[in-house]
């Protein structure tokens, strides 16, 4: 009986952790705005914190943005998810976040991209943070990541396309 009962309590804990994985891996490759319709808690933490924030109203669906990635920080398992301004042709807005399904926080990033044509240009300084105040490793990683994407002529998010027309993610 007793080996019964340790089988069934493995089996639980495989079942379990093979849902897990399978739950973060769905993340990989998804639009922002497809996640926003598909997975529930992702979309809870993001309601949560840009909830009460002055942001633009694109931010609302995040309609143009880039797949979704696994990133390792600080033994974590994280997913980068990053939307842009489409009116702006995704050069002067981007938003950054950082979505931990393990305890389904979120820390954002709003960035305003300086203007290179423009000397003196001092935008970037009105970018903040959104949901909980990230630690040091997580803050450095989201702003290097934008400040890369601003100056990588890859990462132009304008030739992406948008999402379809749909109701806003409230």
């Amino acid at each position: 009986m007793k080996t019964i009962r340790i089988l069934c309590a493995t089996l639980a804990v495989v079942a379990a952790t093979t849902a897990s994985a399978a739950g973060i891996e769905s993340f990989v490759g998804k639009s922002p705005s497809r996640l926003l319709k598909q997975e529930q808690p992702f979309a809870k933490a993001y309601r949560a914190a840009i909830k009460d924030q002055d942001l633009p109203d694109w931010t609302q669906r995040l309609a143009v943005g880039f797949p979704a990635e696994k990133v390792e920080l600080g033994g974590r398992t994280m997913f980068l998810v990053s939307a842009c301004n489409p009116t702006g042709g995704c050069k002067d807005e981007r938003f950054y976040l950082l979505y931990e399904p393990a305890d389904k926080s979120l820390t954002g990033f709003f960035f305003l991209a300086p203007n290179t044509d423009a000397p003196g240009d001092h935008r970037m300084a009105l970018s903040r943070w959104i949901g909980k105040v990230p630690p040091k490793e997580r803050s450095d990683f989201l702003l290097q990541r934008a400040l890369q994407d601003a100056q990588d002529p890859e990462k132009d998010a304008s030739r992406l396309p948008m999402a379809s027309p749909a109701t806003p993610a409230h």
